[in-house]
């Protein structure tokens, strides 16, 4: 196995490498100049096709610590000792550069036993929990173990100082302060202006001319970042030129898509969760998700502020700022429709034109849209007058009712604790179930909501929204449950699900309530496991049969004429009991000779005409 030091030639197979793990939510994300600055710490491994199949980085905190990072073997070699020889020849150099302790935080802890190292305990390690951990968004939850490899006592052969700090560099020391090098690589405060910005990127003329101001008034770099989380190619297409010559410095567009699906749909799907009896939270449920990836980029990047482009009347400025304060709130956050000038299209277009930023040209709709994986939604133009009912033409993707087909169609959904695998017995991805189901339920004119909703900010807006394959999944979930749930944790279940609607529309998806909740659900969910059928035809959604082997439904236990289970003279009790203040309340309305306040008048009192 050829196993070498990092070259300047290796950083886009290492990137690509990296970020096929990292979109497994194996590694956390890098970048290519966060490699680079770090190159002579990378080993990489080349098979005899020439190709990059193994890396692996030597993250030094001090001169005597320094941790394993960034393991990543490509899927075409696993199994063939690829990451046990790569992770050897680092333990190699490690004890050749006199750092006597490793350590990493893993769930391969096999792996890592059997190359010598032992679990400990992470608390051990406060560089790394202080200085990374913090900023993580699944500190609290995190399913990693801490392990560690004592090597020989260190040498007079030491990292560099400069090598150190040069480290350091990238890394927040505090909550409050980050470092930055000065020319002579001594550690130095930061100015007070933007160095580097995060942007939420669409590629829409907003955001597009959100690149050029952040860089005129912040003298800045602009980094975009854009979450392909199911709203369509054509919004995806050219986006990277796009920003480029907007003016941004780089862009990342990441496939978000499964992650989207697994780690925020389905959980807000199997907690119940509908906002005002009708809202399947398709906007809100994103942004948490997107804010996530622009502060994970941002400490990838070293930079020190994120920006959005949500105007100061909605709640999706409350969505992303919320994200930010609860993942890293050392961020600066940026909100240029709070600060800037511009008003109207008009000025946009003005701004743009100046600044050389390229317009589509093209007839603006005159609804606001978003869309996702999970929903499309229209605000805006006749929909400001809520007596209005909305014109067909505005919607793009469910079918009229009236222009569905005239036959009913038949699905079937298989779930396992309470999260859908196969639609009608065809095992698929997480995002695949519900653009599948999305394709189901358009056809049949399924999932069309028209709402007035209360605003997190206190106005109220009026809004439609196409969710089909989110409206089957909902149905066909609660089915599920109705032979899996007993009666008091239904019940609970159920109104608890209003609570957690509400935390989800106000940008609340990362506190310990919701995280304390979901804890609840994913308890319910441990016998959500069956089948269910459901109709499509005319917009409906009709469940026409459920199994499940943890049914609480039992057809011996419910027939009127079993005995053994439930004995029918037992029920005279118990509704002695169970009505006695209802009995007491009526002998108490009586015992002076009266009548209760529910008695029936005495009709034989009255005369007929």
């Amino acid at each position: 196995m050829n196993i070498r030091a990092a070259r300047e030639s290796d950083i886009p197979d290492i990137l690509r490498l990296v970020s096929d793990h990292a979109r497994r939510g194996d590694l956390l994300p890098r970048t290519a100049i966060s490699i680079r600055e770090t190159l002579g710490d990378w080993l990489v491994g080349k098979d005899e096709d020439g190709d990059i199949v193994a890396c692996v980085s030597l993250f030094y905190y001090t001169p005597v610590l320094a941790e394993v990072r960034s393991l990543a073997v490509a899927d075409k070699v696993k199994g063939q000792g690829w990451g046990r020889t790569i992770v050897k020849t680092l333990i190699t150099r490690a004890r050749q550069n006199g750092v006597p302790t490793l350590f990493a935080l893993t769930r391969a802890v096999d792996f890592f036993q059997k190359a010598g190292f032992t679990i400990t305990q992470r608390e051990r390690f406060p560089e790394k929990v202080w200085r990374d951990c913090q900023f993580c968004p699944i500190q609290e939850a995190c399913d990693e173990t801490a392990v560690v490899l004592h090597l020989n006592e260190p040498t007079t052969q030491r990292v560099t100082t400069q090598r150190v700090t040069t480290h350091r560099m990238a890394i927040p020391l505090s909550p409050v302060q980050h470092v930055s090098p000065s020319k002579k690589g001594i550690l130095s405060m930061p100015k007070a202006k933007v160095n580097k910005v995060v942007l939420a990127y669409s590629g829409g003329l907003d955001t597009s001319v959100i690149v050029p101001w952040l860089k005129e008034n912040y003298g800045c770099e602009v980094i975009c970042f854009c979450a392909n989380i199911g709203q369509g190619d054509d919004e995806l297409k050219g986006l990277e030129a796009k920003a480029l010559a907007s003016g941004a410095n780089k862009i990342y567009i990441e496939d978000l898509r499964h992650e989207f699906a697994k780690d925020f749909l389905f959980p807000m799907m199997q907690s119940g969760a509908i906002y005002e009896k009708e809202y399947l939270l398709g906007t809100s449920i994103a942004r948490p998700l997107i804010a996530k990836w622009q502060v994970a980029i941002a400490e990838a990047e070293g930079a020190d502020a994120v920006a959005h482009g949500a105007t100061g009347k909605g709640n999706d400025q409350v969505r992303f700022e919320l994200t930010y304060k609860a993942l890293n709130p050392t961020l600066k956050v940026i909100a240029p429709w709070r600060e800037w000038d511009i008003r109207s299209r008009e000025d946009t277009l003005a701004y743009a034109a100046k600044h050389n930023v390229p317009v589509t040209h093209t007839v603006k709709s005159i609804y606001s849209r978003d869309a996702n994986l999970w929903h499309l939604s229209h605000e805006g133009g006749i929909l400001e007058d809520p007596t209005n009912e909305p014109e067909e033409v505005m919607y793009q993707w469910t079918t009229a009712t009236e222009n569905a087909p005239d036959k009913a169609e038949v699905v079937k959904i298989d779930f396992e604790q309470g999260v859908p695998v196969a639609v009608n017995d065809m095992q698929l991805p997480p995002a695949q179930v519900i653009a599948n189901l999305n394709n189901l339920g358009a056809k049949h004119g399924v999932g069309r909501v028209d709402l007035v909703e209360n605003r997190l900010v206190g106005m109220k807006s009026h809004g439609v929204y196409e969710t089909p394959g989110g409206t089957i999944l909902y149905k066909s979930h609660q089915a599920l449950e109705s032979l899996t749930l007993d009666r008091d944790t239904s019940h609970y279940k159920a109104e608890m699900a209003i609570r957690y609607a509400e935390l989800v529309y106000n940008g609340k998806w990362y506190t310990t309530l919701r995280e304390a909740m979901q804890a609840f659900v994913d308890k319910t969910q441990e016998t959500a496991t069956g089948w269910v059928k459901v109709k499509l035809y005319k917009g409906n959604v009709t469940v026409i049969g459920r199994y499940s082997p943890h049914s609480l439904y039992r057809e011996d236990f419910a027939t009127f004429g079993q005995e053994d289970v439930y004995d029918q003279r037992d029920s005279v009790g118990f509704i002695t009991l169970f009505g006695l203040q209802m009995k007491v309340k009526a002998m108490h309305e009586v015992s002076d000779g009266g009548k209760t306040r529910y008695a029936a008048p005495d009709y034989s009192k009255f005369k007929r005409d």
